[in-house]
């Protein structure tokens, strides 16, 4: 009878220990690439026909760019046409969406740090949520409402490719109250990240193709590296150019 009662004691407490094991920490990503823009736009029509008998979608998109200075990713949601109901929620889930726009092989939320949906995000907290469950983080579309839009920066998503927390190769869902998804789309990059390589002009007047540095050489001459030796046309060329010169100040 004891050694019951111990087990149950036991098997509480191991209860209340799990219950209360603290939740993952996202961290915040600073290396965002600058320029970068990315959009997934609604398609024409909804993948659950539920709330579009008569055939439609929800219309819109979610843009992605860097936020500033790198630290994080601002996300522009506009959206209208919503069904009757609410509200909805969307996530970035774990897998893109096939050809045949089965927004159920999208897969669970995007969720590096493995969390969970249980329990809800606490959106004070939001790095303590899943990453990809930006409704939990910024807020759910309110019920009633036939158009929605929200502009963010989410701290903890990154457009950086081979980072955990990257998610362009990825979808957005939207969903109706009981989960069920509504439509997705997945994201592609409108803009490529800035180049900041700065292209070296050459100087009006300058051989263009003399690069070794230094003062550019005299209009009229031909700029000759260190140590180069001159072909036999090339000397040819150069007695040209001064026999022709010489004719004209004859003139």
């Amino acid at each position: 009878m004891r050694s019951s009662v111990a087990l149950s004691l036991l098997g509480a407490a191991a209860t209340g220990v799990a219950a209360q094991k603290p939740l993952p920490t996202a961290a915040a990503v600073t290396n965002n690439p600058a320029c970068l823009v990315a959009e997934a736009v609604l398609p024409e029509n909804a993948w659950q026909k539920n709330g579009f008998p008569n055939g439609g979608n929800i219309k819109g998109k979610v843009v992605a760019k860097s936020g500033e200075g790198g630290v994080g990713v601002q996300f522009n949601v506009e959206v209208s046409g919503l069904p009757e109901g609410g509200p909805f929620t969307y996530h970035i889930h774990a897998k893109p969406v096939p050809e045949n726009g089965n927004c159920t092989a999208t897969g669970a939320h995007f969720d590096p740090t493995e969390r969970g949906e249980d329990p809800v995000c606490d959106k004070s907290k939001p790095e303590t949520c899943q990453i990809g469950d930006l409704a939990g983080k910024y807020g759910a579309i309110p019920a009633g409402n036939t158009t929605f839009s929200a502009s963010y920066v989410d701290k903890y998503t990154s457009l950086a490719e081979g980072t955990d927390a990257y998610f362009l190769d990825r979808s957005i869902v939207f969903h109706f109250p009981n989960k069920t998804r509504i439509t997705c789309a997945n994201f592609k990059i409108t803009e490529q990240a800035c180049d900041h390589a700065t292209a070296s002009v050459a100087p009006t007047g300058s051989n263009p193709a003399h690069t070794t540095g230094g003062a550019p050489s005299p209009s009229g001459t031909l700029p000759v590296e260190a140590g180069a030796s001159l072909s036999m046309s090339s000397m040819t060329g150069v007695a040209a150019a001064l026999l022709g010169g010489a004719m004209m100040l004859m003139l």
